[in-house]
């Protein structure tokens, strides 16, 4: 696949609006007419009444509820309208699809988990909505392709063991997927990762960047977030828990990324990894890390070198005599500063890293120790 170029796109966006994605009658993609069968498919679908004429609602029928959320997602992507799910729980045995969109937006009640012990109540939410696949062992329960600024909020992805991806972001055909917006989302039981941008077969070519994220929740996934494509941008992620995932995000290729407000206070493996990175792409520049609260595992590795990485207010409350390391540099040559942080367990680097501590602590049993002890592998460090 050509590489895309983003100046190129944002002019293209004209053409958006001619093939009937940016609003006005319901045309079909391909020829620009207007789409009568598709009109005629989603008559039979069921949905709730709204007193909002641009909200159409469905509601769980206890059976498979595919055809049903495929038909009302076509349905609110044709006339600009948004889809909102009611409480409950809907089983899937099909990915479904959001194609080609301008601005589309899909909500449900809340992201409580439906397996908790008393129900929605144990996830401290008086009500949910629940995606449970049915389908077979390995599919994607959400694609995402050649989409500009969709939301997607209020939901648990339960993907039961099952299936391979809970949340897929792709790039076909020359359009780009960019400004996806996850709100209050959750995450379960992925067999290969809960939220996944492009594949990790396919790496390269493709752009799928500007990600906005707030309050996502990865619980036992295999991996949390997995980014694997060449030519993003930026993602801007706020409060990431990781509960039970092995790595709760893992950038094989990607752009910049920026985590803010993020959070780690789920219980988890020892082992497990919050950050791990070992690939780039060619506007790959820097990490950043803040506000994390690390109770297990370790927050940073990486096997790649020349990108910038700021780490800022980590609150790392692991054990004394079972902590990790808490960074691993494994191929650097570059530099990282860590900023008012209170740390443990040591931060290993290669000899060409440059590390700068700043307003760091190290503490142990309440006992300080001098920060400039846990870095090591590196002589080029710098304590302020």
């Amino acid at each position: 696949m050509a590489k895309i170029n983003r100046r190129s796109f944002v002019q293209s966006l004209g053409v958006a609006a001619a093939l009937g994605l940016s609003g006005g009658a319901e045309t079909s993609i391909a020829t620009g007419e207007p789409n009568s069968a598709a009109t005629n498919a989603v008559k039979s679908v069921a949905v709730g009444e709204s007193r909002d004429p641009l909200t159409i609602t469905v509601v769980p029928s206890g059976k498979d509820d595919t055809r049903s959320l495929q038909a009302a997602i076509d349905r609110c992507l044709k006339r600009k309208q948004r889809l909102a799910l009611g409480e409950g729980v809907f089983h899937i045995s099909e990915t479904l699809k959001i194609d080609r969109c301008l601005n589309f937006c899909l909500a449900g009640m809340g992201a409580a988990d439906p397996n908790a012990k008393n129900g929605w109540a144990a996830s401290g939410r008086a009500l949910g909505t629940c995606l449970r696949w049915k389908g077979a062992a390995g599919g994607t329960m959400l694609l995402i392709k050649s989409s500009m600024w969709p939301t997607i909020s209020g939901l648990f992805f339960d993907a039961a063991g099952s299936a391979g991806v809970g949340i897929q972001m792709s790039t076909v055909f020359g359009w780009p997927t960019s400004g996806v917006r996850l709100r209050d989302i959750t995450v379960s039981r992925a067999m290969a990762a809960g939220i996944q941008f492009d594949m990790p077969s396919q790496p390269n070519g493709d752009n799928t960047d500007l990600s906005d994220f707030d309050s996502i929740t990865l619980n036992k996934c295999a991996v949390g977030i997995r980014v694997c494509n060449d030519q993003s941008v930026g993602h801007y992620w706020r409060r990431i828990n990781n509960s039970f995932s092995q790595v709760a995000i893992e950038f094989l290729q990607g752009g910049d990324v920026i985590i803010e407000r993020g959070w780690q206070d789920g219980p988890g493996p020892a082992d497990a990894t919050f950050f791990k990175t070992h690939g780039g792409g060619e506007n790959a520049a820097q990490i950043q890390i803040s506000g994390i609260h690390l109770e297990h595992g370790r927050l940073f590795d990486s096997r790649l070198a020349g990108i910038v990485v700021g780490i800022r207010g980590i609150q790392d409350s692991r054990s004394d005599t079972h902590a990790p390391p808490l960074c691993i540099f494994g191929k650097w040559a570059g530099a990282v500063t860590i900023m008012a942080s209170q740390l443990k367990g040591p931060i290993i680097a290669t000899p060409e890293t440059s590390v700068t501590l700043i307003g760091c602590t190290y503490v142990t049993a309440s006992v300080p120790h001098p920060v400039r002890k846990l870095v090591q592998g590196t002589k080029k460090v710098h304590v302020l």
